[in-house]
């Protein structure tokens, strides 16, 4: 008799510890199942991503310029385009430098050079490499024209000559000496190339008078 009241108590300890972990056991979450909307959203967004990725990394051509007029509109609201400049720059082919002219009010004008790292020491080119990436790299070309105007009022001012007030800067023009770089089979070193000699001009500003003040 008591050998059977001792297996009730123990059949009855584990029933309620079968229900306690019962109690603990929970339903499993539904399922999340974005809705018609959402996924559609999802697609739309990621083929225009696509789509101005591989239109904006396309080579040069007039098909790319008529592709870009269509997509620069959303690219640049939203900042999607794309380039390789992360990973390597563009090779260029021409060897130039970078010239500032400057007219003064009596009709003579100054021409001033950018530094040239070529023509310097190695100590000082090391010192003045980032004004070669400024004024070489960057200003001369068009993804970077929204600084024209303001290298223009600078190489205004820097040549404003207080002693003078009335022969004072009225135009900055900024321009390039350029000359082919010749091709593989006649590889050069940039020391040995000829000095660029043909000239454009990609910029003109015009001095106001504030400007030198």
């Amino acid at each position: 008799m008591q050998e059977v009241r001792q297996q009730d108590c123990l059949e009855t300890g584990w029933s309620s510890r079968l229900l306690d972990l019962r109690r603990m056991e929970k339903a499993p979450p539904n399922e999340y199942r974005p809705s018609a909307p959402y996924k559609v959203g999802v697609y739309l967004f990621v083929a225009v991503y696509f789509t101005i990725a591989i239109v904006t990394l396309l080579p040069n051509s007039p098909l790319q310029s008529r592709l870009l007029a269509l997509v620069s509109p959303l690219s640049h609201a939203f900042n999607l385009s794309q380039n390789w400049k992360l990973f390597s720059p563009d090779l260029r082919d021409i060897n130039f430098c970078s010239h500032a002219v400057i007219e003064f009010a009596d009709g003579t004008t100054k021409l001033y050079e950018f530094p040239r790292l070529e023509e310097m020491t190695r100590f000082d080119a090391y010192r003045r490499q980032k004004l070669c990436k400024l004024f070489q790299d960057s200003m001369p070309w068009p993804d970077f024209s929204m600084f024209w105007p303001d290298v223009g009022r600078f190489i205004a001012r820097a040549n404003c000559d207080p002693s003078d007030p009335t022969n004072q800067p009225v135009q900055v023009s900024l321009s390039y000496n350029w000359i082919s770089v010749p091709g593989m089979d006649n590889y050069a070193k940039q020391k040995d190339l000829r000095e660029p000699n043909r000239r454009f001009t990609f910029f003109v500003y015009r001095v106001k008078a504030e400007d030198l003040q």
